[in-house]
């Protein structure tokens, strides 16, 4: 069930592959909350799983790290030139244990099958040296809507996957899955001894009621867990 969740998947990013950029604003929330959580990164091997078009992978490598990014689709992974890449699921890394610094997953854990984010997580943690990084960034289910700021951002979601706007379909097997901070934490917890949670600014949301105030309803959140032991 799992590996055919993980084939429709990368065969809607193949399908909707042109719909994706190729590069990142220069002040984009979730590359700045990346560098900062991860420097230096000057010689840091760093994984990016669910890479795409590697648009991330790019820009941590433009800031002296060494990037592999991984994702199941080719053809996102085709147009992820620049970096070193491999396709390959998040359950099955291809790597030797205690291969990375720091690993990040950008909008990814959206698109996985509910029963394969422990596998993700065990696998994850078997490729980071001690005291390595996870970085999560993700969509927070208690956020609202920057365009409409007095409706649900999952009403938004809800509404428009009934327009055949969504990547997904409400009809499709396969869902895109938003998180309760809190509730992934907890899951987190069980495989990292150490998780924190922040509320990304985005660029849609400076300014404006109640995102400046009030972080927790702001669409974008970052997990951040440490693997055990003490960084090489």
């Amino acid at each position: 069930m799992i590996a055919a969740h993980e084939a429709v998947v990368a065969d809607r990013f193949d399908a909707l592959c042109p719909r994706f950029k190729c590069a990142l604003a220069p002040d984009d929330a979730r590359l700045r909350a990346i560098v900062e959580t991860l420097s230096p990164l000057s010689g840091r091997c760093v994984l990016d799983l669910g890479c795409g078009k590697g648009r991330f992978a790019r820009s941590l490598a433009e800031r002296g790290a060494d990037v592999v990014g991984l994702d199941f689709s080719s053809g996102m992974l085709a147009e992820a030139t620049g970096i070193s890449r491999v396709r390959a699921t998040a359950r099955r890394l291809p790597f030797g244990r205690a291969s990375f610094d720091g690993a990040i997953a950008v909008e990814v854990f959206e698109h996985f099958a509910p029963e394969s984010i422990d596998d993700v997580c065990a696998e994850v943690l078997r490729v980071l040296k001690p005291g390595g990084s996870f970085l999560i960034v993700d969509k927070n289910a208690y956020s609202f809507d920057a365009r409409r700021p007095w409706l649900p951002s999952v009403a938004v979601k809800w509404i428009d996957e009934r327009r055949g706007l969504w990547m997904y379909s409400h009809r499709d097997s396969v869902r895109e899955r938003w998180f309760r901070p809190w509730r992934l934490k907890r899951q987190l917890k069980r495989w990292f001894p150490e998780v924190l949670v922040g509320h990304l600014l985005s660029r849609g949301e400076e300014g404006r009621f109640p995102f400046n105030w009030v972080p927790a309803a702001r669409l974008l959140t970052l997990w951040s867990a440490k693997a055990p032991g003490v960084p090489l």
